[in-house]
């Protein structure tokens, strides 16, 4: 796996690019360029704790990992996978020591230092937390939500072009008749009654609202920065988790390397169902096209890069060309050095 030291180092360098990116579009230091920045940012690169969880996040998000996915813990009833009720069992468990960690006496000063209140402590672990769960990419539940929120985020161009909801007129009867008789203390009018169906339509539970049992709605978001934030901070954490795919393609191939000799091992100690030999090849093919290339348009789309965005698109590309040319071969020669690297490891640990 991509190491806690290259990954915080992903992280660091997306947040960079970004910082460098502000200085460079905020020419003349006027009040104008800098709140440009600060939207064109969504307020990321303005707080420096946000950009330390996003660090700390990267440098601890496989602590404990046992080099195996998720998958195969919950099939073997691995104590983890009990532990975290077969949800993201690695990304909770490396969640759990990191914190648990922080909590020694040892490490007091760093967390006084990361937050002196409570409160702030409480929005980076959440921060953390969130930014951790999310490099889950085999949790299809969690896929689809943040689905859901990029595009609430960041609504399709079609989206945007839809004609705005009609106002919702009061067809319950009952609901006109405790208008009028002010059955219901909160009418005080059918004005009132008709502001409140309309309100309650056009806030739906979902990514932005949530409800408790008294019925009271909670809103997740102050405005929409926050929510584009909560995107965009997802989104740069998965790319610092893949980093390697989005720069030179010695990069990609070495880390794919590691990646094929975690699951080669794994496999020969029969913990893997599936031969990663078999279709190498191919598979990084679909990666490519069906996660790595839609994230990296992410960046670009989402502005927080501003021109530099497409650089990840770029690479990304660029990579499952040469891959897609040069990757059979590469295939065969990364097969071929595992097996016999593993081999001399087996041999060397039974000579000991």
């Amino acid at each position: 796996r991509l190491s806690a030291q290259d990954i915080a180092s992903s992280a660091f360098g997306v947040q960079s690019r970004r910082s460098s990116t502000d200085c460079n579009d905020s020419v003349g230091d006027s009040d104008g360029h800098r709140r440009r920045a600060e939207h064109i940012s969504f307020r990321i690169s303005e707080d420096p704790a946000i950009r330390f969880a996003m660090v700390f996040s990267a440098l601890i998000h496989d602590v404990g990992h046992t080099g195996v996915p998720n998958s195969v813990l919950i099939e073997e009833e691995d104590e983890l996978a009990i532990l975290h009720n077969d949800v993201s069992v690695t990304e909770q468990n490396s969640l759990q020591l990191a914190f648990s960690l922080l909590q020694k006496e040892e490490f007091q000063l760093l967390k006084r230092c990361i937050g002196p209140t409570p409160e702030e402590r409480k929005l980076f672990r959440k921060k953390v937390i969130g930014m951790v769960m999310v490099t889950d990419i085999s949790d299809q539940e969690r896929l689809q939500i943040v689905k859901s929120r990029w595009n609430a985020a960041f609504p399709p161009p079609e989206v945007n072009q839809k004609e705005k909801p009609q106002i919702l007129e009061i067809k319950s009867a009952e609901l006109k008749r405790a208008a009028k008789l002010r059955r219901f203390t909160m009418f005080t009018s059918e004005a009132t009654a008709l502001e409140f169906a309309n309100e309650r339509r056009s806030r739906r539970l979902g990514i932005r609202t949530s409800m408790d049992f008294s019925g009271m709605l909670i809103e997740a978001y102050r405005d929409s920065d926050q929510l584009q934030q909560h995107a965009v901070l997802e989104t740069m954490m998965n790319v610092a988790d893949v980093a390697h795919t989005m720069q030179s393609f010695n990069v990609f191939v070495k880390w794919n390397r590691r990646l094929f000799k975690e699951f080669f091992v794994a496999r020969l100690h029969g913990r893997l169902s599936f031969d990663p030999s078999e279709n190498w090849y191919e598979n990084q093919i679909g990666f490519f096209s069906h996660y790595i290339i839609p994230l990296s348009q992410k960046m670009s789309k989402c502005g927080v890069f501003g021109s530099a965005g497409s650089v990840f698109e770029y690479f990304a590309k660029e990579n499952r060309k040469r891959w897609t040319e040069e990757g059979e071969e590469i295939s065969e020669q990364i097969i071929r050095e595992v097996t016999e690297e593993v081999e001399r490891e087996r041999q060397q640990q039974q000579e000991e």
